[in-house]
């Protein structure tokens, strides 16, 4: 019987058994300030094995959209937990998912696009720092984010309070590229925000940025994430180049 959790922090505990996997969901219930409208619905209250975390996030600026997370082997469970998706199914959807590629294609139909996100793992023993390009690297900050990216969202510029993001200014004075942690939590972190305009690319200035976001917390004794699509060969080409270590491969179903 799946139920809504009326405590979210309870699922804690759970989800630091695979502190990598499980990054993002375990940032949003610990950061809560930061990401707000979270909702977690467990199959069992007692082992916490199968839930589905769903985010009411904003990542399609047309429109509203929500992100979701399902870990999830049992059908029946899948069933229930595809009919309270199916409530939301007008809205923009995200889903990443260890459930089979099949139960999602045939309870949740409506979720037609897909692709698969590989994790890559880094700590102090396998980070290999990059500091090539640091000369117009420039931390940001809630202040400067203001000149260089007016469009930033209040999202955005609130994470830069507490998570360490790196920016590429050009000569101009320009910001050309930016890396750095999107999602946070006591023994982990995750790189977000990973993106180069078109003409910057290939020079190594994204290897750069996550090289300064990640060593100071690396130093700390946390482990870094890095997720990309599989495709993405210069993206997962960043990761293996200062260390990142494939870890996991999840499938993500969108609308």
């Amino acid at each position: 019987m799946v139920s809504k959790l009326k405590n979210n922090g309870r699922t804690l505990r759970r989800l630091y058994e695979d502190p990598v996997s499980y990054v993002e969901e375990i940032s949003l219930i610990e950061e809560n300030y930061l990401w707000q409208n979270v909702t977690v619905y467990l199959d069992d209250i007692r082992s916490m094995q199968q839930f589905l975390i769903i985010h009411s996030a904003s990542f399609y600026p047309s429109g509203r959209s929500i992100s979701a997370y399902m870990t999830a082997k049992n059908l029946a469970t899948i069933t229930e937990f595809a009919k309270i998706l199916e409530k939301k199914k007008n809205l923009k959807t995200h889903l990443e998912t260890s459930a089979k590629p099949s139960h999602i294609r045939r309870l949740m139909p409506w979720l037609a696009k897909t692709y698969t996100v590989r994790y890559c793992r880094a700590d102090s023993e396998t980070f290999k720092p990059h500091c090539k390009h640091q000369a117009r690297a420039v931390q940001l900050t809630p202040e400067n984010i203001k000149q260089l990216q007016p469009s930033a969202s209040s999202v955005f510029v609130k994470r830069l309070e507490t998570a360490p993001v790196y920016g590429y200014v050009n000569e101009r004075g320009e910001l050309v590229a930016m890396s750095g942690v999107g999602f946070l939590t006591r023994k982990s972190f995750s790189i977000s925000y990973t993106e180069t305009d078109p003409q910057y690319r290939g020079r190594g200035i994204a290897k750069c940025l996550t090289s300064l976001a990640s060593e100071p917390l690396i130093k700390k004794g946390m482990v870094g994430i890095y997720a990309a699509d599989i495709t993405n060969k210069p993206s997962l080409g960043v990761t293996l180049g200062l260390g990142f270590q494939p870890y996991r491969d999840l499938r993500c179903f969108y609308s």
